[in-house]
């Protein structure tokens, strides 16, 4: 806790999310907000902006504190597994965005895209799966800023959030998809230039290159690819990260907001290559921290452990400027996806309701998700943990789902055996939030070793569990 960096960083955070405030309220007075506008922004983005919007989205406040963590354990072959997992959802919405596009038309999201194949029972199952997600990707973005700004300047986490939350729906409840998007796209310009500029502004304070990878040299463990435990994490990372972002409304929201096919592939594929050296970067704070710290209790804060313990002020400062703009970017997006998952569920089962009452519907649920958030947040849950467990849930649906919807003949009832025995097996071997003890033990049943990621093996039953179904149960019992 740095007292003297208390008002500094109450003045960035005035500067930055009154700024941000203000411009896309700006922008929100020049568009019309109807229903469809308010959650759709169908065919108005080119592939720059797109690809910039996709990074604002996913690069949020989470990756300053969750690939540290876990790097600071397994090192840095889990760094490369979790960047090139950020990076491979988006790589496979290049192509597979493009194909349910063109087969679903009408449709605003797997939701959606399921209720057309299945009905309304598969639109609601993968309703309940994204809020879930989305939900707990809200809650780690708040915990996140919040914990940032506790760290450095020690400010209260419900003050922060409060503020953050507060700012960022004063644009994104009022004017939607189309200012989110636009915001996003002008946060992106800040991202990279600004974690840069704390990564460099670190390896300065440590005396140069050499001198900050100086300790490392001892720690063979965490600077080999070959490790097994970082293998085995990066795995798992690349898993949860996929199939969350699968999932992911808001993400799917820039999907349909592409132009066109050639644009859609462009945008995704650029923003796979952006997000990758974001990563990177805020994941090495995590092998300092450990080459540093035989104790690493504080492993869920390893960037801001460093910046705090080794940096001059104006890295602290650089770092939480990023983080503000990081989680505004997402938390809007977030907001605006849950918004319109619910506002389209509801018009779904009540086709009725006129498109004033959709809109209502659509900024009362932005409102919600972050006054239900921002408490939560103040209690300060492992971001790492919250993300992971709604990773899990969404992991059983994947494969059965998307193989559904690009024609594999599965029933609905398949579609929801697959899911329900995906998470039969793989909740009980989940771990507790330590990480590494399962709530049940189940790699001996499995004739695995006793040192495998508990962790990896969870979500290798989500996944593989209802590919198996996936995959039998036209043979069974074939149908459409």
């Amino acid at each position: 806790m740095d007292a003297p960096l208390a008002l500094p960083a109450l003045i960035i955070a005035i500067v930055v999310c009154g700024g941000f405030a203000l411009m896309g309220a700006l922008y929100a007075r020049r568009q019309s907000t109807d229903a469809a506008a308010f959650n759709q922004a169908r065919g108005s983005t080119g592939a720059l902006w797109s690809a910039l919007s996709l990074v604002a989205l996913m690069a949020g406040t989470w990756v300053l504190f969750s690939p540290g963590e876990m790097t600071s354990y397994t090192g840095v072959a889990t760094l490369v597994g979790y960047a090139l997992g950020m990076a491979a959802p988006l790589v496979i919405l290049a192509w597979l965005g493009p194909a349910l596009v063109r087969r679903y038309p009408e449709a605003a999201g797997p939701g959606m895209m399921a209720r057309a194949r299945w009905g309304a029972p598969a639109q609601l199952l993968v309703s309940v799966l994204t809020v879930a997600y989305m939900g707990s990707y809200v809650v780690a973005e708040l915990t996140a800023i919040s914990g940032a700004f506790g760290i450095v300047a020690g400010v209260p986490a419900w003050a922060t959030a409060l503020l953050v939350a507060t700012a960022t729906l004063s644009y994104a409840a009022w004017g939607g998809l189309r200012v989110t998007i636009f915001t996003d796209g002008v946060q992106a310009w800040f991202i990279l230039p600004l974690m840069i500029a704390a990564f460099i502004g670190t390896i300065g304070a440590f005396g140069g290159w050499e001198a900050a990878q100086q300790p490392l040299a001892a720690r063979a463990d965490l600077m080999t690819l070959a490790s097994r435990p970082g293998i085995e994490a990066g795995m798992m990372l690349m898993l949860g990260i996929i199939a969350a972002n699968l999932l992911d409304q808001s993400v799917w929201q820039r999907v349909i907001a592409c132009r066109d096919d050639a644009t859609r592939r462009r945008a995704f594929l650029l923003a796979a290559l952006g997000i990758i050296p974001v990563i990177l970067m805020a994941g090495w704070f995590g092998l300092w921290y450990a080459a540093r710290n035989a104790d690493l209790a504080n492993a869920s804060s390893a960037l801001f452990q460093v910046i705090a313990q080794a940096t001059p002020a104006w890295v602290a400062l650089a770092v939480l400027a990023l983080a503000l703009i990081l989680v505004m970017s997402t938390l809007g997006s977030l907001a605006n996806g849950l918004a319109a998952l619910v506002a389209a569920d509801v018009a779904s089962f009540r086709p009725g309701l006129s498109p004033r009452q959709r809109l209502a519907i659509g900024r009362g649920v932005t409102i919600a998700a972050a006054l239900i958030a921002v408490p939560i947040a103040a209690a300060q849950p492992s971001v790492t943990y919250v993300f992971l467990a709604a990773d899990l849930l969404c992991a059983t649906a994947v494969v059965p789902l998307f193989a559904g919807l690009l024609g594999v003949r599965l029933s609905q009832f398949g579609l929801f055996s697959a899911v329900a025995l995906g998470m039969a097996c793989a909740i009980p071997a989940f771990p507790r939030p330590d990480f590494v003890t399962p709530w049940v033990e189940l790699r001996p049943l499995l004739h695995l070793p006793a040192d495998v990621n508990a962790m990896l093996v969870s979500f290798a039953l989500a996944v593989v569990v209802p590919l198996l179904v996936t995959v039998v149960w036209p043979k069974a019992a074939p149908v459409r």
